[in-house]
């Protein structure tokens, strides 16, 4: 018989690694072409494992997924991904589960489309600088419109699936997903 540690160290794992190959994939699905560069859907599904999961998990779906695909597709991209994308996820899945009160679970999705704003604004940001430095203030400033209008697609697409339907709720019925409050009285 498994202790109830252990099948949460599984559960852990498989959804990291679930959610990790997710952000992989969803980074094949073709982009949509835009006069200011490509729009990707991947930050959608960092959301979505953010929204379900802890911040570490979170961290490693977004980033170690981002990074994954960029070994393959685009190389010099690879590290500024796998931080931007790591604390989109991180930041947003500890915002929503550790530091904004508990008391609003029914108004959950404001709580959450907030912290996703906060994701976007890690990641407008982060693009911003990365682009500054690699190709100067004009190249930073012509890609912030187009990373506005990705960072929507992917917060509209996580809100969708997480709380405009059931499947959140299901999974926590089901308890397929951590419990946080009890994770939080083991960290105090």
């Amino acid at each position: 018989m498994k202790s109830e540690k252990s099948m949460f160290a599984t559960k852990w794992i498989t959804y990291t690694a679930v959610m990790t190959a997710l952000v992989v994939a969803t980074n094949f699905i073709p982009a949509i072409p835009t006069p200011m560069g490509r729009i990707y859907w991947v930050d959608g599904v960092v959301l979505i494992a953010a929204f379900l999961l802890d911040p570490l998990a979170a961290f490693i779906a977004g980033g170690v997924g981002s990074f994954l695909y960029d070994v393959i597709m685009a190389p010099h991209m690879m590290f500024p991904s796998l931080i931007i994308h790591g604390l989109q996820g991180a930041v947003v899945s500890a915002l929503l589960h550790f530091i904004l009160p508990e008391r609003f679970k029914k108004w959950e999705w404001i709580k959450a489309l907030i912290c996703a704003i906060v994701g976007a604004v890690i990641v407008v940001l982060g693009y911003f600088t990365y682009r500054c430095i690699t190709n100067g203030l004009p190249v930073g400033i012509q890609n912030i419109p187009r990373n506005i209008i990705q960072e929507i697609i992917g917060i509209s697409i996580a809100m969708v699936i997480c709380y405009a339907t059931t499947f959140k709720k299901q999974l926590e019925k089901n308890n397929l997903l951590p419990d946080f409050r009890r994770l939080k009285q083991n960290n105090a």
